[in-house]
């Protein structure tokens, strides 16, 4: 019965939240906590634009540990990040997921995914093809994301 329950919830996840099919791999089938977590962070950042309400309310999900690690090389926590991408006055003006592949094991989760992005940085609007990496860890008896890894746009 659960079996049944995490595929009806899996495809529906799958449906409604991605354009494209997100794969799995790793030791264990997809945790339906990991995924209920990246429905809410994809949530929050649809539903909030502005960076410091965007920010708040991720901390509800993301690991006290949490860090972000940006294209200029450097490790930032939760506060360091909103406080760059407010002064810089960013905005996620368009996102297209064009794949994602989940890593699941048993107390840790890994999705890689590519991205194409409109953005507006430091008052100039961009357009960037990226490859993040989140990851998630069980703390406490509960999942939380640990950090967001940008990767710098492809060289070609």
């Amino acid at each position: 019965m659960k079996s049944i329950i995490l595929y009806c919830f899996v495809i529906l996840f799958s449906s409604f939240t991605f354009a494209q099919q997100i794969k799995y791999a790793g030791t264990h089938s997809p945790n339906p906590e990991v995924l209920k977590l990246m429905e809410r962070d994809a949530e929050i950042f649809d539903k909030y634009k502005e960076v410091s309400v965007r920010d708040s309310l991720r901390k509800e999900i993301i690991s006290p540990e949490y860090f972000y690690h940006g294209i200029d090389g450097k490790s930032i926590d939760i506060e360091g990040l909103t406080k760059r991408q407010t002064k810089n006055q960013f905005q996620l003006l368009e996102e297209e997921v064009l794949s994602e592949t989940l890593y699941q094991y048993e107390n840790s989760a890994i999705l890689v995914y590519t991205v194409k992005l409109k953005i507006k940085d430091k008052g100039k609007i961009h357009d960037r093809y990226r490859s993040n990496l989140m990851v998630f860890s069980k703390e406490n008896g509960e999942w939380k994301i640990i950090s967001d890894i940008v990767g710098q746009d492809p060289s070609n």
